[in-house]
């Protein structure tokens, strides 16, 4: 590429050097402590400019995706639970082939239709998030921030046993011993366990 045409990662880094910090503005909560996150709005919200200016575009692409768990009332069960697997492209504008990508496994949850959206949109902020190294203002070393849970909850998710289910939650137990994430654990593991109970029926 010339000099007047920037490459994919040219272009990535000048929207580094022009933003480099995104204010965690969401308070989440349930299941245990609340901790702050910030917003797929408010990730775009600060970049947006820089990408346009740059010539930059975000294309998502789900390469993957199933619902792992549906909502059923009769058997007490409140939450859709959906996964999905997403290829995030950042392309170049003047030469489509020219771009960068970023491979994201997402799990989301929702009582209605809205679990395959959560994952994409939580999917394409962590790559953003990602990708122009942005920071978030919160103590990633705290164990009260936002942790990215999607491996334990994968690991439980692919349990093919209630005994193997058990094994796992316990080794991942005394792996994480923040509020937050424990009851993630427990919640993902409840799931899990009568979806396993249903399949012996």
């Amino acid at each position: 590429m010339s000099e007047s045409t920037p490459n994919i990662y040219q272009r990535i880094n000048k929207v580094m050097d022009a933003v480099g910090y995104v204010q965690k503005d969401k308070t989440i909560s349930g299941g245990g402590a609340a901790y702050k996150a910030v917003s797929h709005d408010n990730v775009v919200a600060q970049i947006r400019k820089e990408l346009v200016s740059n010539g930059i575009v975000i294309v998502p692409r789900q390469i993957s995706g199933t619902m792992l768990i549906h909502r059923d009332l009769s058997k007490d069960q409140k939450m859709h639970l959906y996964s999905g697997s997403y290829e995030i492209d950042f392309v170049n504008i003047d030469t489509p082939a020219d771009k960068a990508t970023v491979t994201i496994e997402a799990h989301a949850a929702d009582n209605g239709d809205k679990a395959p959206g959560k994952a994409i949109t939580y999917a394409t902020k962590a790559a953003i998030l990602k990708i122009f190294s942005l920071e978030t203002g919160e103590d990633e070393e705290s164990r009260t921030a936002e942790i990215d849970m999607s491996e334990p909850v994968a690991t439980l998710l692919s349990a093919a046993s209630i005994q193997q289910l058990g094994d796992t939650f316990k080794s991942l137990w005394n792996s994480y011993d923040g509020k937050v994430e424990r009851a993630e654990l427990v919640r993902v593991k409840d799931l899990m366990k009568k979806k396993l109970m249903e399949q012996q029926q």
